[in-house]
């Protein structure tokens, strides 16, 4: 018995969710694939006429039992599906009802919802609806209109709620087809087949990038189209990730080779340099000065090449983060004067900013986004970073007054080779990102155009009881089962 007493469901069925529906007042029923009663409720009873007995066939005519089986196919393989079924109540008289059903795949049952006239005829927002429990958006299209939707797939899509209750689905594929041929082709895929899908992406309301993948069945002999919305962005952004290692992966196989290869004439010629010194005029010392010079920066880039390709170190060096990031400044200072530029550091110098890390390859790091600062602002203007110490976190922020990135490029600043620059190799982020993975940390960019850009960084900071087993996986699990500090993060 439920906790109102309002439905009766054998021990096999009893399933948290369903348990939760079964309060609703909707007339609900639970069968088996061959038809048996597991659960119903008291108002799928009373429309149908029946006891609140389980165990029993549902009581159907030759025709439907026809369609259940026709159903039945159609729910294993999409999950969900529409019929209509003749039901023989109480007193051997018949009545028709159309039914949503959807496949409980755990336990091979199938979860039925009796239609009632509204359904065919008005918008349902019941905001009790059964629907709104479902994983993924659901709208229902009959006619020119939306019948039924649930909260997901409003918020999913960002539907406007004044203009949804004359939506009709001509309309609402209009949103997402750039011509009328295309959505025309799409219209007859899904009215011949029955079935048809498209993805999207779009933005949400915090301005991320959102992947979403519309499902649509037409139901001939109801007239009704059903879309369901699935949020696709997690498997896009995973695909992305290993996409980009399978990159970086063909970069690490030639790089060494290539390096090795490349080095080995960069030191030739450099041995070449040094006779030449004392053997040319003024001029050909300033020339060879100047190939130098190049053959340094060559060899930067190879080095940058490399780093990329190696696999991620474990660090157990404890360092402060923010007497690295004084020596950046200490470093870029002349570069940012030479360009009128002040470089402006805010911190509290009592705070503590230890962490565990290498010293080297943060200060690497500070130093190419401080230098990609100084080269969007031909104008001058002043580099702002900032050190927060907030839960077990350092935060840096390191702000320009550039030009700004366009938002189309955001998603691609730390894909390796990526630049908007004429002279630019597409390294200095890739090893911005590198060096923050290997820190187990997160970066964030903020930016507007002619405005500028802000890099957020966060790093755990050192603590005795923490970060001692922070950087060791399998004994931080460890530390977390036997303190339940479930909630701390771990990837």
């Amino acid at each position: 018995m439920g906790k109102g007493g309002c439905f009766k469901m054998s021990n096999a069925t009893i399933i948290p969710l369903l348990e939760e529906l079964f309060q609703y007042e909707e007339p609900f029923l639970i069968l088996n694939s061959s038809g048996i009663i597991e659960s119903i409720n008291h108002k799928a009873a009373n429309i149908l006429n029946l006891d609140e007995e389980i165990g029993k066939p549902l009581p159907m005519d030759e025709l439907s039992r026809s369609r259940w089986h026709s159903f039945l196919k159609r729910v294993q393989q999409e999950k969900y599906s529409f019929t209509s079924l003749n039901i023989k109540g109480k007193d051997s008289r018949y009545k028709e009802i159309k039914v949503f059903g959807m496949l409980i795949k755990k336990k091979n049952l199938i979860f039925l919802k009796i239609l009632n006239e509204a359904f065919d005829c008005k918008l349902q927002l019941d905001g009790r609806s059964f629907l709104n429990d479902l994983p993924c958006g659901i709208i229902f299209f009959k006619g020119n209109s939306i019948i039924e939707i649930n909260s997901q797939a409003i918020e999913l899509l960002n539907l406007d709620l004044e203009n949804i209750f004359h939506l009709s689905f001509d309309a609402f594929l209009s949103q997402y087809f750039d011509n009328s041929f295309k959505k025309l082709q799409f219209i007859s895929e899904l009215k011949t087949f029955g079935h048809a899908s498209f993805e999207i992406a779009r933005m949400n309301r915090e301005n991320k990038d959102k992947f979403l993948s519309l499902d649509c069945k037409y139901f001939y002999y109801m007239d009704l189209t059903v879309v369901s919305i699935i949020d696709k962005t997690e498997t896009v952004k995973l695909r992305q990730k290993v996409k980009e290692m399978e990159h970086l992966s063909e970069i690490g196989k030639l790089s060494a080779t290539i390096t090795h290869e490349i080095r080995n004439v960069v030191t030739s010629l450099k041995g070449f340099m040094e006779l030449l010194k004392g053997n040319t005029t003024d001029d050909g010392k300033r020339y060879v000065q100047i190939i130098e010079n190049e053959m340094e920066r060559m060899e930067s880039t190879l080095s940058e090449i490399l780093y990329l390709a190696k696999p991620s170190k474990t660090y157990h060096e404890k360092i402060s983060l923010l007497h690295v990031v004084k020596e950046v400044i200490q470093i870029m200072r002349p570069q940012a004067d030479s360009n009128d530029i002040a470089i402006r550091l805010i911190a509290d110098e009592n705070c503590d900013y230890a962490m565990i890390g290498s010293v080297n390859h943060l200060k690497q790091m500070f130093i190419n986004l401080v230098k990609n600062a100084i080269e969007v602002m031909p104008n001058g203007g002043t580099i702002t970073i900032e050190l927060k110490h907030r839960h077990n976190k350092i935060q840096v922020s390191v702000q320009d007054e550039g030009s700004g990135i366009p938002k189309e490029y955001l998603n691609k600043l730390f894909t390796p080779f990526f630049t908007t620059k004429d002279d630019g190799t597409g390294l200095g982020l890739s090893l911005v990102k590198k060096v923050v993975d290997e820190h187990h940390g997160k970066i964030a960019v903020e930016s507007k155009v002619d405005v500028g850009s802000t890099f957020i960084l966060e790093f755990y900071s050192y603590t005795e009881n923490y970060t001692r087993f922070y950087y060791d996986d399998n004994q931080l699990k460890k530390w977390l089962n036997a303190q339940k500090y479930n909630s701390i993060q771990v990837n």
